[in-house]
């Protein structure tokens, strides 16, 4: 919380009037503006819709036009706190008085501070007002409020003198606001004696709930592995080797946070998949991401700008953006106003991408090279691109078997290679649906499937490898020069799997 107070001082210093301080958490709001006046030795004032300046009565001393009246009549050099305030600049008189108000303030040394969760500057004000994020309480704050619950609590188990369990919880707890860690710890200590390891799980669910209050991001409890994922060996062998990328070993190692990695590919291959299964590789949080929901919401870049600080708050976390081309495809676009929003909220993606010093690593999957902004595949923004293709035979066969073994069914029951065969230019998931369809079939007929079921689902599937011909063809050649494979040479591959040639 120094740190943002320090922030706040320079930039009322520098001569900002306007200030936007963006959180839920109007206590730590007030403490940082607090610290922020103190540093610059101004008196600080503070109102509110329900009190006013806390020395005015009735409704007058509440009512926005009073609370700017009262600071254009104060002379000396001051702070003034306004909570909520975002709601009185719905009203235009409210914000032309507010634009008449700030040279005189600007010209007595005086800062206006507006806390609240939301932001709601109207266009009149953009180039005034100066919006900043008080981030939810770092791991020093987190450990203060943990020794104080188990004070409070009286907690005597593990935790009290267990360095490393403190250490889970503190990194599991990181994104909750501080009233959330006293509530949930004090709740949880109390349960649980006995507090261990293996109730830490307890504050991952905590932000599970968070996140659903939210309606901005999914907490995606994912279950997959590598071992879920058929073929893409070189993809693999890329996560595998990237597993403590976000330890402390690595910042002391030399290396900088790892940025994400976007895979471009066929429909229906792993993409999805993969970035599910490197959460448990790397054991941190999934969360994913509905670009195309909050776009489709938000008419400022606001709820992007208030998703992507969420998942900075999560940190470490896997940030998982399904189909990202969807979201900002100039095809959704209709209207000058239109596309001058979503240039904003690409804008607002692309620097966060580009500078955030957190450890949120995003994996964003695209299916289509013509809906994909060529700024988004620029060096620099994603730590490396894959292309995932279509299976190859050894990859159809491994998918198969994966299948089957998901499924209760032995894979030796089944001639693999010849359903690889078969099954020529199908991509994984409708490999997985003729294996489905297939037992359906068996089911129906109260019998065990067998491989001619499986044979006459692939024949009854017209595969998108022949319905998407000329667009695969695309994405190859694009893939040629500008993103890695994601699997083995082919040919090769099948060569020393002994495979066709």
């Amino acid at each position: 919380m120094a740190n943002e107070a320090q922030e706040l001082a320079r930039n009322l210093a520098a001569g900002y009037v306007l200030v936007e301080l963006i959180t839920w958490e109007e206590d730590r709001a007030l403490a940082t503006v607090r610290d922020a006046a103190a540093r610059l030795k101004r008196p600080l004032s503070t109102w509110s819709l329900s009190s006013g300046f806390g020395d005015q009565k009735g409704a007058e001393g509440a009512d926005p036009a009073a609370a700017l009246a009262r600071i254009a009549a104060t002379a000396d050099a001051r702070v003034f706190v306004l909570h909520d305030f975002h709601t009185a600049m719905k009203d235009p008189l409210t914000v032309r008085r507010l634009r008449e108000l700030l040279p005189l303030m600007e010209s007595r040394g005086q800062g206006i501070v507006i806390t609240g969760p939301v932001s709601a500057v109207p266009t009149e004000l953009d180039k005034e007002v100066l919006v900043m994020d008080l981030v939810p309480p770092g791991r020093k704050e987190l450990s203060a409020i943990l020794d104080e619950c188990i004070k409070l609590t009286g907690h005597k188990g593990p935790l009290a003198a267990d360095a490393g369990l403190k250490e889970s919880v503190i990194r599991a707890a990181h994104g909750l606001t501080a009233r959330e860690m006293r509530r949930m710890m004090k709740r949880i200590l109390t349960a649980h004696p006995d507090f261990s390891k293996a109730h830490v799980k307890e504050v991952l669910d905590e932000k599970r709930q968070a996140l659903r209050r939210s309606e901005l991001l999914e907490f995606y409890e994912a279950s997959e592995s590598l071992s879920d994922v058929g073929g893409l060996d070189l993809l693999k062998k890329w996560l595998m080797d990237r597993a403590e990328a976000f330890t402390e070993r690595a910042r002391q190692y030399g290396l900088p946070e790892p940025k994400g990695l976007l895979l471009l590919g066929v429909q229906g291959c792993g993409k999805s998949l993969s970035a599910k299964a490197v959460s448990g590789l790397w054991g941190i949080p999934l969360i994913r991401l509905d670009l195309s929901a909050i776009l489709d919401k938000e008419s400022d870049g606001d709820q992007l700008r208030r998703s992507l600080r969420m998942a900075e708050g999560l940190a470490p976390c896997v940030l998982w953006i399904d189909e990202i081309e969807k979201g900002f495809s100039a095809h959704r676009v209709s209207g000058r106003e239109e596309h001058g929003r979503m240039a904003r909220a690409f804008a607002t993606f692309l620097t966060w991408l580009q500078e955030k010093k957190v450890a949120v690593y995003v994996i964003a999957t695209a299916n289509s090279i013509s809906e994909l902004p060529p700024e988004l595949v620029r060096k620099g923004r994603f730590d490396d691109i894959f292309f995932v293709d279509l299976p190859r035979d050894t990859e159809r066969a491994e998918i198969f078997r994966i299948h089957l073994v998901k499924r209760g069914r032995k894979p030796e029951d089944f001639d693999l290679s010849e359903l690889a065969r078969v099954a020529e230019g199908f991509s994984g998931s409708e490999i997985e649906q003729v294996v489905i369809s297939a037992m359906y079939d068996a089911f129906t007929q109260q019998r065990e499937p067998e491989a001619r079921d499986i044979r006459r689902a692939i024949a009854e599937t017209v595969p998108l490898s022949e319905t998407l011909e000329e667009s695969i063809k695309e994405l190859r050649d694009w893939a040629k020069t500008r993103a890695r494979p994601a699997s083995l040479d082919t040919k090769l591959m099948d060569l020393l799997h002994g495979g066709k040639k």
